[in-house]
């Protein structure tokens, strides 16, 4: 690839990711959340995490374990939202992966037969087979790994 098409293509990356930045320090960020999103909130050296029940101009109420906690707004340094499991997008993943590797090595252990067989197979059968094997062990193991994260959502 050239260069001028790889500047290109960055640029455009770079553009389409632009506008996903967010203002940290803006506390609107954290009255939009949902009744319910799972958070982390740190004040000073304490982390608590919990359920949003409420957000004003100036708190935050979580429902932490059986209690309810309030948090004024300039106490609150910041604001963790936990973020959807990807077991689909990780499921795919590992299909295709385990796909790819299974034609591979199908292909690549296919025997032309000699002699009398009882699976007489081309090698094209022979890939198809280890992707179909393979992709839906990939496609298990993918589902299977964890991979909630947290995001920062406000920041003082």
């Amino acid at each position: 690839m050239s260069k001028l098409v790889w500047l290109a293509v960055m640029l455009v990356l770079l553009a389409a990711i632009a506008p996903a930045q967010t203002n940290l320090t803006d506390w609107n960020t954290v009255k939009a959340l949902a009744t319910g999103a799972s958070v982390r909130i740190t004040t000073g050296s304490r982390t608590v995490g919990g359920r949003v029940l409420r957000v004003t101009d100036d708190s935050l109420v979580l429902a932490a374990g059986k209690t309810q906690e309030m948090f004024p707004q300039n106490e609150v340094k910041r604001v963790l939202l936990r973020g959807d499991s990807h077991r689909g997008r990780n499921s795919l993943i590992g299909l295709g992966i385990g796909a790819a590797a299974g034609a591979a090595i199908g292909a690549a252990a296919h025997q032309d037969c000699t002699g009398w067989c009882f699976f007489n197979t081309s090698r094209g059968a022979d890939a198809a087979g280890g992707a179909i094997g393979l992709g839906g062990i990939g496609a298990i193991v993918g589902a299977l790994i964890p991979s909630r994260s947290w995001f920062e959502v406000y920041r003082q």
